[in-house]
């Protein structure tokens, strides 16, 4: 307290000069038609940022306690070096070498580059004033006053609100801080009561007049330029749908009248004429007189390359270098000849080209004729047939690096069908404990290798029939045929596993995607187990466990679809309220159905070779909520639900790879990766010195069922080569069985909350836009299989997070990891 008692008089220290103070705080009341977040935005100062509650501002203490020393050496420094390079850079360029020498004007450049540096430095301060630190929020009795204008004029002219009046109130505080206050004095809003359009066009008069869909513009509703700014977008996308190639918004004015003199309830209403009058009386539009597609699909290299031009349905096709199928070329092209012209469908043909991994900045340009018509011409470039990407880095878990490879080879247009070819492949140790092992004292020897190799085969098209094909062709659609091998060499076993698969996907909507597996086949194998291992499975066994059977050599097949709803095109960066949703569906064994139950108990109780047959389905819906401005800070929701049924006669556990797990870096933050749980009894329990029992967590848990909520807080901290962002976070859940187990690892309705994991902690995230590396610190809260001294299981344990007595079992885990959690 002392400390930040010190730290907070660096606030008192701010010059000010008179009339100038520190603003706390800005609230806005009285307000009830408009959103306040809107009004908010017309506030150019914001109050500086805190740790929990004012006047704890640490940024600003940052900035404080370095100015002084700024202002004395450092600034004056800056400008001498200002004067100094300047000198340098005069001399050099009047020098008789400074034209030809790239040398000379490399140092220019340079000399260039730290005058630019010093001078952001004179202005704002040096790194840490301008990065870490945060400059005092000043605000005047004029800035105030100021705002609230502005507000008054935004509510009028704005929001249709002609009536309202705005003032404010200044309170003070400690420490020469002020509070602001902002009084919306709201009356009756202003309603349109008529729209009257005038143009001299009888098409459009026709057009606008009869076309069905979603008008902004209504009789009742309120005033508001937003209504009007998006049915002039409105109609200029109808027009320009409708051949009118050079209309433009601008050719579009709104004019308004109202009587204040008017007796309720005429008073607050509006008529609107909307006109179009700003072009000639005739209005030329035009339809599409030619289309021709020129693919330019040269390597560089090629000095004379082949030229080859076609026709296909009344397309011209010309390709240079590199021939692709015009067929499938022509699924994707919308603009055909003697078609009225439009940009929807403009749109829509440059959409498809790139979804298509062809081609780089396709575009479509028109040239108007004599006869009144449009030639089109679609221009596309080829990107590289051969593309090699390669990735080399290092995990880290708990002090033990984990360095990996990953690489892949992508060849374009393989077969001249728009088809892609990828070879990919990975190898790398894996930093984290074993099945069987404990986190404590990890050693490289004790690090698990993982290889394999993907090979696919991606084609722009459905392969089903030929009318399914047509019905989805606008859908962006696509099929992956992959085959692939993974190895994997852990202490506890070694597993390989041999995958074959056919995936389709296609979007309903530009939010909204379907994928659907017809064929997932797996072929595992376990060839090694330490005895270790093995003494586990069977005590498991005989709790009731059956996870041995996983480990049996196995075959897995599946059918399984999954629908993805993504309003932010999986961009998590941006700064507005979005949300995510993925409903999973998954049925195992499905052909084993056809057989007969003799011929099926055959099968799955086969010692060498295990067939399954299980249900699987998941949920996972994500919330980003938006909660300032400025400063990019939001809240993150996750709630995520699984459930798999295993149906054979014998079993009655989900294989390996198809069980859930809880615990790592994106799921619960507080357990190491895939060992929490099952429900409110861990696989194990150690005896600590001092007499205490507690779940060790060796050994990776599956389940049968999981459930798992996420909260996350995000935040700006400073820039330094990038945004280094912080979070706040909260993790509830866990994993159960759903039978043949012992009774605490069984989910029952009546007790899964006391078996509900709770963890928190603090991350930090470095941003680089293009990637993400973060770290998290998750702490324990309650652990629902620690036993309790009256028999039972579950305790908070916060308490016990620096207790030598327990032998630092409950410190916090230190998690890494790439991109956000969720």
């Amino acid at each position: 307290m002392a400390f930040i008692s010190f730290l907070a008089a660096c606030t008192r220290g701010t010059e000010l000069r008179r009339g100038e103070y520190l603003l706390a705080k800005q609230t806005i009341k009285g307000n009830k038609e408009i959103p306040n977040e809107e009004l908010e935005a017309l506030l150019p100062q914001e109050s500086n940022r805190v740790l929990i509650t004012q006047p704890i501002t640490p940024f600003l203490w940052v900035y404080q306690i370095a100015r002084p020393d700024f202002l004395k050496y450092k600034k004056p420094r800056f400008e001498q070096e200002i004067r100094e390079y300047q000198a340098e850079m005069n001399q050099l360029r009047n020098g008789p070498d400074s034209i030809q020498s790239k040398r000379t004007l490399k140092k220019i450049d340079r000399l260039s580059r730290k005058i630019d540096h010093n001078r952001l430095a004179i202005e704002q301060g040096h790194w840490w004033m301008r990065v870490v630190g945060e400059p005092p929020a000043i605000i005047t009795e004029e800035d105030a006053r100021q705002n609230a204008a502005n507000i008054q004029a935004f509510l009028r002219t704005n929001r249709g609100m002609f009536d309202d009046s705005v003032r404010y109130k200044l309170d003070t505080v400690k420490f020469r801080r002020v509070k602001v206050l902002y009084e919306v004095e709201q009356h009756k809003p202003y309603l349109i009561d008529s729209i009257r359009l005038v143009t001299q066009d009888a098409r459009i008069d026709s057009l606008i007049r009869n076309t069905r869909g979603i008008r902004f513009l209504r009789k009742g509703t309120r005033i508001d330029e937003r209504n009007f700014s998006a049915e002039r977008d409105r109609i200029e996308a109808l027009l320009r749908d409708q051949g009118y190639y050079g209309f433009t918004k601008e050719n579009i004015t709104f004019t308004g009248t109202y009587d204040t003199s008017l007796a309720e309830p005429m008073k607050h209403h509006m008529q609107v004429t909307m006109v179009i009058d700003s072009m000639p009386a005739q209005y030329p539009y035009f339809k599409i007189n030619a289309v021709t597609f020129v693919v330019d699909g040269r390597d560089g290299t090629e000095t004379n390359p082949s030229i080859d031009s076609t026709s296909f349905r009344g397309i011209r096709y010309i390709f240079a270098g590199r021939k692709y199928s015009t067929k499938l070329l022509d699924s994707k092209v919308k603009v055909r000849p003697n078609m009225t012209y439009s940009q929807t469908l403009n749109n829509e043909t440059l959409r498809m080209l790139g979804t298509l991994d062809q081609f780089k900045f396709p575009n479509i340009t028109y040239d108007t004729t004599a006869d009144g018509t449009l030639n089109a011409l679609i221009f596309a470039q080829s990107l590289q047939r051969y593309e090699l990407s390669s990735e080399v880095g290092m995990n880290v878990y708990q002090g033990l690096p984990g360095p990996f490879l990953n690489g892949a080879l992508r060849i374009r247009n393989i077969f001249q069908g728009l088809e892609t070819l990828e070879i990919a492949g990975k190898a790398g140790y894996d930093g984290q404990p074993g099945f069987t092992q404990s986190s404590q004292n990890l050693a490289f020897k004790d690090q698990n290798f993982e290889a394999g190799i993907n090979t696919s085969l991606i084609f722009p098209q459905l392969l089903l029939p030929a009318s399914m094909r047509i019905r989805y062709a606008n859908s962006t659609p696509r099929t992956q045929v992959g085959i692939g091998y993974s190895f994997s060499d852990r202490k506890d076993f070694r597993r390989t596993g041999l995958k074959l698969a056919v995936n389709y996907s296609w979007q309903i909507s530009p939010k909204e995607t379907f994928y659907f597996s017809p064929i997932d086949i797996n072929l595992i194998n376990t060839s090694r187990q330490s005895s270790e291992f093995e003494a586990f499975l069977r005590e498991q066994q005989l709790a009731g466990n059956n996870l041995i059977y996983t480990f049996n050599r196995s075959f897995v097949s599946s059918i399984s679809g999954s629908y993805v709803y993504n309003d932010n095109n999986l961009n998590l960066n941006t700064f507005r309220k979005t949300k995510y949703l993925r409903i999973f569906m998954e049925s195992g064994g499905t052909t084993l159905n056809l057989l007969s139950q003799k011929a099926q108990q055959a099968l799955t109780d086969n010692e060498n070779l295990r067939f399954y047959k299980f249900l699987k389905t998941s949920v996972d819906y994500r919330l980003y909520v938006p909660l300032r401005r400025r400063g990019r800070s939001m809240f993150v929701f996750r709630g995520f639900g699984g459930l798999g049924w295993e149906y054979s006669k014998n079993g009655g556990i989900l294989p390996y790879e198809k069980a859930f797990f809880a615990g790592g870096a994106n799921s619960m933050r507080g357990w190491n990766p895939r060992k929490l749980g099952l429900g409110g009894r861990a696989a194990s329990y150690d005896t600590l010195k001092s007499g205490v029992v507690v779940p060790s967590y060796k050994f990776e848990r599956p389940g049968g069922l999981q459930l798992e909520f996420n909260a996350e807080w995000r935040f700006p901290l400073f820039k330094l080569f990038g945004d280094f962002n912080g979070a706040l976070f909260v993790d509830a859940g866990n994993v159960w069985l759903l039978r043949q187990g012992q009774e605490e690892e069984i989910f029952k309705v009546k007790s899964f909350i006391g078996q509900t994991a709770l963890d928190a902690g603090f991350g930090l995230r470095f941003d680089k836009s293009f990637f993400i590396l973060r770290a998290d610190w998750g702490i324990k809260l309650y652990e629902p299989s620690r036993p309790r001294l009256d028999g039972g299981t579950g305790q908070w344990v916060i308490k016990d997070l620096f207790s030598e007595r327990l032998e630092n079992r409950y410190r916090p885990q230190l998690r890494f990891g790439i991109g956000y959690p969720f």
